[in-house]
């Protein structure tokens, strides 16, 4: 499909052998793509921890994740505590939640098997449109169509698609189908990504060492600058608070578990208040304390910033009291807290 808006008759073979060629040569050595090693759980955790978050961050967590939980069955039978203790940093804790959900449903209704089609990976807890796509193609090799950012990018471009361009967009759908269609399923998925991901980027597109550039209707039009187009950004509501850092004479800090469903759900954090519904604030009577500073913090749908301070207390009741070397599970949010009170975690 040489400087066309669309290719002109499947199968797209000359595309898919540009592509799966440039792949073959430059593909990072990623843990999580040594298939003849990883069993199905290590691949459906990749997809999981790569949702919303980068490659470098995920490699190291990845890879400790594996040395807590290597298998689905430890996975399922260890508390959920302990699962999001690992998985403290990385943010978006409901992927923590729906993982350890989704793998004791595994063990319990499948016997710790996956189910090898799209079909039934898309009936487990955590599975979405594109995770049973990718899990289905990446490690069935099933003739499954993933479409994240990356593969949004790349197929808006290549087809000079003139639509906001998502994941659910028809138009990107039955092109990014089209032009995976007869393709190996494991090599082509990856290779679409590695393109969005290290050439097609959404910013100055390295267009001159692209391996598709051919095929490219945006670039023979002018457009990878202006293509895809995207929904427009909301401006985030802004909300404020303030958190208390508070220690017993003996250094130890007071902290309470959060709710288990909500918002940073089962989580642990300092007291605070003035953010969340009143009835929610849970700052000791009379806390009184000098000001460490500000922090801010952007969830999906807001923009929080939390005036900072510490002070002295008598006593912490019992399961509250923890001392710096060993602090349950905290969302980045309490972790910022603490650090700007000079607190190390």
């Amino acid at each position: 499909m040489p400087n066309a808006a669309k290719p002109t008759s499947p199968p797209y073979a000359d595309f898919q052998q540009a592509l799966l060629a440039w792949y073959g040569k430059v593909q990072r050595p990623l843990p999580w793509r040594d298939y003849e090693r990883l069993s199905v759980y290590e691949i459906w955790l990749a997809e999981v921890m790569l949702q919303q978050t980068i490659v470098a961050t995920v490699t190291g967590y990845y890879t400790k994740f594996l040395s807590a939980f290597p298998s689905i069955t430890a996975l399922a039978a260890a508390p959920l505590q302990e699962v999001l203790h690992h998985w403290q940093g990385l943010g978006y804790y409901r992927r923590a939640h729906m993982l350890h959900r989704c793998a004791q449903v595994v063990v319990a209704q499948h016997g710790g098997v996956f189910p090898a089609t799209e079909a039934g990976l898309r009936a487990l807890p955590s599975f979405g449109a594109y995770t049973a796509a990718a899990v289905a193609a990446l490690a069935y090799q099933q003739p499954a169509v993933a479409i994240d950012g990356n593969v949004v990018r790349v197929v808006a471009r290549l087809g000079a698609l003139p639509d906001v361009a998502t994941p659910q967009s028809k138009p990107i759908q039955t092109l990014a189908a089209t032009l995976a269609a007869g393709a190996p399923p494991r090599a082509y998925t990856n290779a679409v990504m590695e393109l969005g991901a290290t050439l097609c980027t959404p910013r100055n597109p390295a267009c001159n060492a692209c391996p598709v550039q051919g095929f490219c209707a945006a670039y023979a039009q002018g457009k990878t600058a202006t293509l895809p187009l995207r929904p427009l950004k909301k401006t985030l509501p802004q909300k404020h608070g303030v958190a208390y850092v508070l220690r017993n004479n003996r250094g130890e800090i007071w902290l309470t578990k959060r709710p288990d469903t909500g918002l940073l759900s089962s989580l642990w954090q300092v007291p605070n208040g003035g953010w969340e519904d009143a009835t929610q604030s849970n700052i000791p009577a009379h806390t009184s304390g000098p000001e460490a500073g500000f922090i801010t913090h952007t969830f999906t749908h807001f923009k929080l910033t939390l005036e900072v301070r510490t002070g002295q207390v008598n006593s912490i009741p019992a399961g509250q009291r923890f001392s710096p070397g060993q602090l349950p599970p905290l969302p980045t949010l309490m972790r910022k807290v603490l650090r700007a009170a000079q607190i190390a975690c």
